[in-house]
Parts: C-alpha cells; sequence; structure tokens
C-alpha cells in the first residue's frame, strides 16, 4: 500500500468531529424529507447503488492508524453494500406530524457505526395518502452544510422521468495493515512538517501579507472579546445533554421572508435571526424567564469556500458571534438592533478571523488534538445555541421518481447545547429543524410555535412599515 493511495486525509477541522464525538452526543447532521408518493425499500437502494459511483466518499470509511501519527483517512470500505446503510421504519396507523417528528429523533439519536461508511438513510413508511419519507443521516467530518447539499444534489433528479443510471462495478483497494497506515500517518506527518515550515518562511518575507492578516485577526478578536470575556446568559437549556433526542421542524415562505427583508432592510439570515430571537423570547419568558435586556449568544457558522473549492467535501466554515436581543418585543427594534450587530461583526471581518486562527490547529499534532477529545467536558459557557443557515436549491427535486416536497434539516446537540436551530431553503420555503434534549427542552414544539409567532408579528410589522 503506497503512501499516494491514502492521500485522502483529513483535516484537523474534519477529524475533531470524531475526537469530539460521543456515546451520548452524536455529531452528524442530516435531513428528512417527504415523498410524494411510495417508495419502496428495493426501488431506493436500486438507485443509490446506481449512483455510488458519483459518490465515492460513501463507500469509504474512516480509518486510524495505531499512535494518531496522522488524522484519519479514508479507505474504501471491503465490506461496503448499499443495503447495509439504507433501513425501514413503518409508522403506526394514523400517525400524527408529532409521531412523525419522534421517529425521526430516535433515528437521529445513536452514533453512526465507525465500521463502515459514516452514513445512513431510514425510508419512513405509512405517512398520509400512503407516501413515504426520507431521513439522510451523515457524519460531520464528511460535510459541512454547504458540501452536504452539493452530495444531495448528485443523489436526486432535475426530473421525475430521469434516465436509470447503470451501477458501476466497484472493487475496492486493499486493506492497508496497521504498519501501513503508521508509515503513511509518519510520511504526512513529515511533509506536513515542511509545507508548514515552508508557508511560515514565506509568510516572514512577506511583510504586507503579514500585517493583513494581524489586522485581520485583531479586529475579529477586538470584536469578540468584548462578548466572550463573560460568560453566555444561563438558560434552562444551556446544561450538560443526556443521550436524548427531540425534534420539530417548520416551514415558512421563502417569498414572505424577502418581502421583509425589502420593507426592513438587512439580509435573508438577519431576518432569520430576529425571528429566532423574538422566538426564544417568547419561549423563555413563557417558563417564567427574565428577558429584560438579556443577549443571548448565537454561533453562526459561516461558510468560507473560495470558488474553486465549491463542490469541494468536508468542513470549510467560520463563524460569527451574534448577540441576540431577545428582550426587546418590539419586532422593528429588533430587528434593527439585530441588523446593525450583524453588520459590524461583516466589518469587522469576524469570520475572516477566526478563518485564519483555525488553521493554526493544522499544526496541532493529531496525537495531541485526539487525546484532548476524551477530556471535552459536556458543557461550556461561551455560547447559548447554534443557528445555522444552508441555502438549497430553488426548484423541485427527485429521488427515485418521487418529488421531495419538503426539506427539513437536523443538526446535532452537545458540549451544554441543549436546544440548537438549522435552517434550509428549498422550492420557495424555508425549512427550520429544531433538535433539543426533551429533558432541557420538555416541549421542542412550544419552540416551533414561538417561532411562527415572531415571525408572524414582524411580518405584520413589516407590512405596516411600507407605505400602501
Amino acid at each position: 500500500m503506497t503512501s499516494a493511495t491514502l492521500r485522502r486525509r483529513m483535516t484537523a477541522m474534519d477529524a475533531s468531529f470524531l475526537y469530539f464525538e460521543k456515546a451520548s452526543q452524536p455529531l452528524h447532521i442530516g435531513s428528512t424529507s417527504t415523498l410524494d408518493g411510495h417508495l419502496s425499500r428495493e426501488s431506493l437502494i436500486a438507485h443509490m447503488r446506481s449512483r455510488m459511483h458519483r459518490l465515492p466518499r460513501y463507500r469509504e470509511r474512516a480509518a486510524f492508524d495505531a499512535f494518531n501519527l496522522g488524522h484519519p483517512v479514508w479507505e474504501e470500505d471491503p465490506e461496503f453494500d448499499v443495503d447495509r446503510h439504507i433501513d425501514e421504519v413503518t409508522l403506526p396507523a394514523g400517525a400524527s406530524a408529532e409521531d412523525l417528528n419522534r421517529v425521526i429523533a430516535s433515528i437521529f439519536t445513536p452514533v453512526l457505526p465507525r465500521d463502515r461508511p459514516l452514513w445512513r438513510m431510514v425510508l419512513l413508511q405509512g405517512l398520509p395518502g400512503g407516501r413515504s419519507a426520507v431521513t439522510t443521516l451523515i457524519h460531520h467530518c464528511m460535510v459541512d452544510g454547504v458540501s452536504g447539499m452539493e452530495l444531495l444534489t448528485v443523489m436526486t433528479d432535475l426530473e421525475r422521468e430521469a434516465v436509470p443510471e447503470e451501477p458501476a462495478p466497484f472493487e475496492p483497494a486493499a486493506v492497508p495493515t496497521n504498519a501501513e497506515r503508521v508509515q503513511d500517518a509518519w510520511s504526512a506527518a513529515i511533509d506536513s512538517g515542511f509545507a508548514a515550515t515552508a508557508e511560515a518562511v514565506k509568510w516572514a518575507f512577506n511583510p504586507q501579507q503579514q500585517l493583513s492578516d494581524m489586522r485581520t485577526v485583531s479586529s475579529a478578536l477586538s470584536s469578540a472579546a468584548p462578548v466572550l470575556w463573560q460568560p453566555a446568559p444561563p438558560t434552562p437549556f444551556n446544561r450538560p445533554v443526556s443521550g436524548e433526542r427531540s425534534y420539530a421542524s417548520l416551514p415558512m415562505s421563502f417569498a414572505e421572508i424577502r418581502e421583509v427583508r425589502s420593507a426592513l432592510g438587512g439580509t435573508l439570515n438577519d431576518v432569520v435571526l430576529t425571528t429566532l430571537a423574538g422566538a426564544l423570547g417568547l419561549y423563555l419568558r413563557g417558563l417564567g424567564e427574565r428577558t429584560e435586556g438579556v443577549d443571548l449568544r448565537a454561533m453562526v457558522p459561516v461558510n468560507v469556500r473560495q470558488a474553486a473549492d465549491k463542490s469541494a467535501l468536508g468542513n470549510q466554515v467560520s463563524l460569527l458571534i451574534a448577540q441576540l436581543p431577545i428582550g426587546i418585543t418590539d419586532p422593528v427594534a429588533r430587528h434593527h438592533t439585530l441588523m446593525a450587530r450583524m453588520d459590524g461583526l461583516k466589518k469587522a471581518n469576524q469570520a475572516g478571523g477566526f478563518a485564519l486562527l483555525s488553521r493554526l490547529a493544522e499544526n496541532v499534532p493529531p496525537v495531541m488534538q485526539a487525546f484532548a477529545g476524551n477530556f471535552v467536558p459536556n458543557g461550556q459557557q461561551l455560547f447559548n445555541l447554534v443557528c445555522t443557515n444552508v441555502p438549497g436549491p430553488q426548484i423541485p427535486l427527485y429521488l427515485a421518481g418521487r418529488r421531495l416536497e419538503d426539506l427539513r434539516p437536523l443538526v446535532p446537540i452537545s458540549m451544554g447545547l441543549g436546544l440548537n436551530v438549522a435552517l434550509t431553503s428549498y422550492d420557495g420555503a424555508l425549512y427550520w429543524g429544531i433538535c433539543a434534549d426533551p429533558n432541557l427542552v420538555p416541549t421542542v414544539q412550544q419552540v416551533a410555535n414561538c417561532l411562527w409567532q415572531s415571525f408572524e408579528e414582524l411580518r405584520t410589522a413589516a407590512r405596516a412599515a411600507v407605505p400602501a
């Protein structure tokens, strides 16, 4: 086994999702789509088999060397079979939308098996009208939201009657021995060391780049320091999470969200965060919590892909630290406050600064990062929740001849974040997916109800702000 065969090695960011994963804190992402008709498991398996040559990573498993000298690599699974990755669940007769959400949460709860490629599909039967649904899970070490959307477009079609593809033969490469893995990891470590040294030397002799990088990092840290110097406000859902999960979803009209943006200014994401801030305020006040003057802290992932990496897999994200003014009950005032804060973060290039800092992790020995993953506490005090928003296709997609009626995202929870939110736009709608620990958020559907109430208030205020 040559070193070149094992060249597809994870980055530090990709590998961190494996190092930090715990049995009670799985780190896969996913989505659920309702189909406009019945789909059998046999048809789904046949369809996925026909796409495997276009999804080579779906046939590869994560492999570690014996001493964590290098980050894990992707190796072809010698026992790969699509059949091992596709399951089927039938809902009880008369199942409600909440019953469906409970099943989705139960599917999302366990970790993905490490002895095979890190993805799974579950076909859900028994929906009203004889329809089916599909829940897809994929480990975060393989994709982020943007690259996950790229995979979705590969496994689906743009028309119902797409020409079937012939399954391509698959002959996996020989599995390397442990000694070969260690040798390859050692060679990769040496190559990485030389590359890091060369980059450092190049940077040292480029004063203009030094000044630019230092300004970017300094600006990001300056914008974050006033926020991070003290813990995030305590909430009932910011406690150690259990291994249980609950789920709720909510669709909104993409056109109405654009309408609010046109009336009040800002970006679509500003409208989303304003809606989220209002909903969290409503939810916490309903629990008897004080919200006046409280700013919850949201980690907002930001795609930092270059044009050349648009279709690349893996994680290429940075973050913004959004302060959500949950105590401002007037929706227009809340929107303007949040819009000004987000503009400030963008002007400070906070995402760019944190992206530069994250590159430093590539120089930390993998053995140290893997060791640190064993001691990650089930709790932290920097953030209250994650809110990720991934743009999706605004045209219908078809899976094995069935139209995807919706696209409801799934987001993991961990490290004291007992409530996280994901959004995906698809075919004229924006879908919210709310994942929670039921021990910390007893009724996750109430959060979805608050989101709808918050958006209705914002939409009404936006329409009133526009002259007739």
